[in-house]
């Protein structure tokens, strides 16, 4: 392993004091607001990357070593324009998030433990407005209609979630399955499969290892 003076002088060399300094006061104000929410939300190993937008903390629920790159938008939706919601986020341990993810509720959103979720997922249990055959269109615009939920979205554990993967309301994946980046995921995935597409389909049944330490990825 690189001693860290090595690795400080490498980063100067290749990049100059101010950036060092830059990502000294960057890292620093990471671990002071991983602390502070972490304290908050009764959790440790709390790393949240920059930009990250975290509202509802009372309704929501984290396990130990939560990581997050840039850009995270995590919201238990308590109000929206007069509607009151009781939400539940549940996100359990080891989950490990890219950056510019956007995961929200207004009714319950559950992660499983060790999950991987790549950049630019959406993971929402609501929609703005209702859009079926028998309900007539609001004339309002999107954002002004009413936050609607067609159902929860449970995610379970050790899911590999692909980059631009859009879960919505009514979503449940299965133990260990792994979505392909850019699907839309809108029903059952079922565990230990591999599925793609909009909407998402099994494309592939993988073979589990039952002698495994489930709460370990591999």
């Amino acid at each position: 392993m690189t001693h860290p003076v090595h690795r400080i002088r490498s980063f100067v060399r290749e990049n100059g004091v101010c950036l060092l300094i830059d990502e000294v006061l960057l890292r620093a104000s990471r671990a002071l607001r991983g602390w502070v929410l972490g304290r908050r939300l009764r959790t440790r190993g709390l790393r949240l990357g920059s930009q990250c937008y975290i509202r509802g903390l009372a309704h929501m629920k984290i396990g130990k070593d939560f990581r997050a790159g840039p850009g995270l938008w995590l919201e238990a939706v308590t109000l929206y324009k007069g509607q009151v919601f009781c939400p539940t986020v549940l996100i359990g341990e080891g989950v490990e998030v890219s950056h510019s993810v956007h995961i929200a509720s207004t009714h319950y959103v559950e992660i499983g433990d060790h999950c991987l979720l790549g950049s630019r997922i959406l993971i929402t249990d609501h929609g703005h407005g209702q859009y079926s055959a028998s309900e007539p269109v609001s004339p309002h615009s999107p954002g002004d209609r009413p936050l609607d939920s067609s159902g929860r979205v449970v995610i379970g554990r050790n899911v590999w979630i692909g980059d631009g993967v859009v879960v919505l309301p009514g979503a449940e994946i299965g133990e260990g399955s792994v979505i392909g980046a850019n699907s839309v995921v809108t029903g059952i995935i079922p565990p230990f499969t591999v599925a793609a597409g909009a909407p998402a389909r099994t494309i592939r049944h993988m073979h589990a290892d039952t002698t495994a330490d489930h709460g370990q990825t591999g």
